[in-house]
């Protein structure tokens, strides 16, 4: 086993697969559109929404690239809805959230991946970060190095790297043919991010809990000066009612519907095992996920055991300077785990 290096506060541990943590079962992904962009290796968003399955389309024959993930079938069923019809793409979504608490809802971290491979190399909360390192035998550990974030890590300034923060939020979309699996609502958007985390600390307030409150998953546009004042595309919820109190009706109903069922309804505490402090939640995303958050190469084959940490020795651009703007949104990751009243008002844009 590769030996730590004593100035760089690492520590490692093998992979224990005795006690890994567990999630609900995500039968699809929601996330927003996206394109190439006007520069090789740029994602440019598009104005909609896609549902993907978990599986890929059929591989092109002759080409050497990863398939895309296949649509998901509830894709079309959601593409018959008015707004969706006037606007021709996928626009809303009616959801429910699988949670009756926020800080279960939505998460935040950052993860590196292999750019080649699609290997998951490292995932970190802007404070902590767990890696893979590989020995000589190709025996694979988890280092627990510091994080600073994307823009001001070492790591994740080496060719063969890429490392951004992904936002999940956990959601049924109204509808679907299983109540025992979820969708996963993804995105590398920071803004997308303040504006869910907050809504649901609000949703949660007001309701009494997140369960069975109707909403919807909306498109909106925002634009700065980080965007050359071009506009970018982002997530929102809406109460899907006429009001809050038609809501609130529909919510109570629903809620006391399934306590005279006998059916146990909050399964909060079922998963209440923190995924960001599992070794193993590290492999849980096939990268064909995420990619579109990268803005890279589409992995051209499966990860094998040599491209973890030592894939990405040869080719760094240097030392990333240590007062970045990455600074702010490594703070932002961090305090997106921690339970502070405070925690988005503090939060920079």
């Amino acid at each position: 086993m590769d030996e730590a290096d004593p100035d760089s506060h690492e520590s490692e541990q093998a992979m224990n697969l005795t006690t890994p943590s567990i999630t609900p079962f995500a039968q699809g992904i929601i996330k927003v559109d996206s394109e190439e962009g006007a520069f090789p290796g740029t994602i440019k968003t598009k104005p909609s929404m896609v549902v993907c399955a978990r599986h890929h389309q059929a591989a092109a024959e002759g080409s050497m690239d990863a398939p895309k993930l296949a649509a998901h079938p509830i894709q079309d069923t959601l593409l018959a809805a008015d707004a969706n019809k006037q606007a021709g793409a996928l626009v809303e979504i009616p959801v429910r959230i699988f949670f009756n608490r926020p800080d279960k809802s939505i998460s935040l971290q950052y993860k590196a991946y292999a750019t080649d491979t699609g290997a998951p190399l490292c995932t970190g909360d802007g404070k902590d970060a767990s890696r893979i390192t590989v020995a000589g035998d190709n025996t694979q550990t988890l280092s627990s190095v510091p994080c600073p974030g994307a823009e001001a890590c070492t790591f994740a300034q080496q060719s063969g790297v890429a490392c951004r923060r992904q936002m999940k939020m956990t959601v049924q979309i109204d509808g679907q043919d299983d109540p025992l699996s979820v969708f996963e609502v993804r995105s590398s958007s920071l803004n997308s991010y303040r504006a869910l985390a907050a809504q649901l600390k609000i949703l949660h307030l007001r309701f009494g809990g997140l369960r069975h409150v109707p909403l919807k998953l909306q498109m909106w546009q925002a634009s700065n000066t980080a965007s050359q004042y071009e506009a970018f595309n982002l997530l929102r919820l809406c109460i899907a009612a006429p009001s809050e109190a038609e809501a609130m009706k529909q919510a109570k109903a629903a809620r006391d519907q399934a306590e005279a069922d006998g059916l146990v309804d909050v399964m909060d505490e079922l998963f209440e095992g923190s995924v960001s402090s599992d070794p193993m939640a590290l492999f849980s995303d096939d990268f064909q996920l995420v990619s579109d958050f990268y803005g890279v190469e589409q992995p051209t084959r499966r990860r094998t055991s040599d491209n973890a940490q030592t894939v990405a020795t040869s080719g760094k651009r240097g030392p990333a300077p240590a007062d970045t703007a990455g600074n702010l949104i490594a703070d932002a990751v961090r305090m997106a785990g921690a339970a502070r009243p405070a925690e988005l008002e503090s939060m920079q844009a």
